[in-house]
């Protein structure tokens, strides 16, 4: 009879260590991203299931024409999910991708087509496919709760409605606002709060890295000197001597220069990111009044 407490106390001492190390021996997903903005996106729907690296997470960095490292390549080809925006963006990224154990890219998920925005990281409906089609994938995961995956995208979710309703109340304060841009980052956004980029052949030749045309040079021009839009929008991961001259003819006549990045800021999450986006935008808004 004194043997049996015994046993059942060392039994249950050594159940004990044998769940904990159940626990601490899942291994999260190991997601690897192009851009860190999708990488945020997994971490909120993913949370302790999972592991993200971005391989672009540094302001100022332009992806449209990044020569990838050897460990670039190797950190998302041995990843468990490979995320790339694609259209275009970041194709240098894509055979990578292929090697990974599964792979969302963005563009196929978002329906783009040539000549649509490329962008698709500040475009809430892309951003909202993608994140439905991530907690689908982890909720098949081993080891994730399926559950807790599904409350992490509602609450994810949620805030997004909460960047709709923002853009929503400044589309219906402001109606149609026509700015200029240097470059078409952020156009979806803006658009979804009522701003009409007008210099679109303009910015979409910078974006390409081509030369724009006469016209299109002298047009955007004719729309800084006569105010004749409400803001100029810059990229600060893009310079030139052309876009600097466009900086100084904002400036001289008083309009408002507001700058958009390509890239989530450190220690920023995606809705606040665009949320900062947003309130940039209607200062400029309020300061460039004609």
């Amino acid at each position: 009879m004194r043997c049996f407490p015994a046993l059942l106390l060392a039994g249950l001492i050594s159940g004990i260590p044998a769940v904990v190390r159940a626990e601490s021996s899942r291994i999260p997903v190991n997601i690897v991203c192009a851009e860190a903005a999708w990488c945020d996106v997994a971490a909120q729907i993913g949370g302790p299931d999972v592991r993200t690296q971005a391989l672009l997470s540094t302001p100022g960095i332009d992806p449209h024409d990044l020569t990838p490292s050897p460990s670039m390549a190797r950190a998302m080809a041995g990843s468990g999910l490979a995320v790339v925006n694609g259209a275009t963006y970041d194709d240098w990224a894509l055979p990578f991708a292929a090697s990974a154990s599964d792979r969302i890219v963005v563009a196929s998920i978002a329906g783009w087509h040539p000549g649509d925005n490329p962008h698709l990281f500040l475009d809430p409906a892309a951003v909202e496919k993608v994140a439905r089609v991530l907690a689908d994938k982890l909720s098949h995961q081993p080891g994730v709760s399926a559950s807790a995956v599904d409350g992490r995208l509602n609450a994810f979710l949620k805030e997004l409605d909460g960047v709709k309703a923002g853009l929503a109340a400044m589309k219906a304060r402001h109606d149609v606002v026509s700015v200029a841009a240097v470059e078409p980052v952020g156009q979806t956004l803006l658009g979804d709060a009522g701003l009409d980029i007008v210099d679109e052949s303009f910015a979409l030749a910078i974006m390409n890295h081509a030369e724009p045309s006469p016209r299109d040079v002298a047009e955007v021009d004719t729309l800084i000197d006569g105010r004749r839009v409400r803001m100029l929008i810059t990229n600060p991961a893009i310079h030139s001597p052309q876009i600097d001259r466009l900086v100084d003819r904002a400036q001289a006549v008083g309009l408002p220069v507001v700058a958009i990045g390509e890239t989530l800021p450190p220690g920023q999450s995606w809705q606040g990111w665009v949320h900062g986006i947003l309130q940039t935008v209607e200062q400029a808004l309020g300061d460039g009044r004609q």
